[in-house]
């Protein structure tokens, strides 16, 4: 709005309104203004704590579980003195990953390891 604009519709609304309830229309007005404002403030913060809400909660769970594996290494280490702390948990090795055959347990006369569609 340029200031010829805004001098037009002050000089109306005196014409319309009179000097007398000038002040009034525009102290109603301004209270007007401010609880819009007020309202689109509020809206506009509910709607950005909605957006962030997943994030926030994604952060949360990241930190949650990258903390305590950060203090246990730092409390290792100042416990131990060495750069390499060794851990509690047994490291796995192949030979632990190799499925143990179930037949060996039973007894050798019931178990056969002919291949299927063998003749006798």
């Amino acid at each position: 709005m340029g200031l010829s604009e805004i001098l037009l519709i002050l000089v109306v609304v005196l014409i319309l309104f009179g000097p007398e309830d000038l002040p009034v229309i525009a102290r109603s007005i301004g209270k007007l203004v401010l609880e819009i404002r007020k309202a689109t403030n509020e809206l506009t913060k509910e709607f950005q704590s909605t957006i962030n809400t997943p994030s926030n909660i994604m952060n949360k769970a990241f930190e949650q579980t990258t903390a305590p594996r950060a203090s246990e290494k730092d409390t290792d280490a100042s416990q131990s003195g060495a750069e390499n702390p060794k851990s509690d948990e047994e490291l796995l090795t192949y030979e632990d990953e190799i499925p143990k055959d179930p037949l060996a347990e039973l007894p050798l006369d019931m178990v056969s390891y002919e291949e299927k569609g063998a003749s006798r």
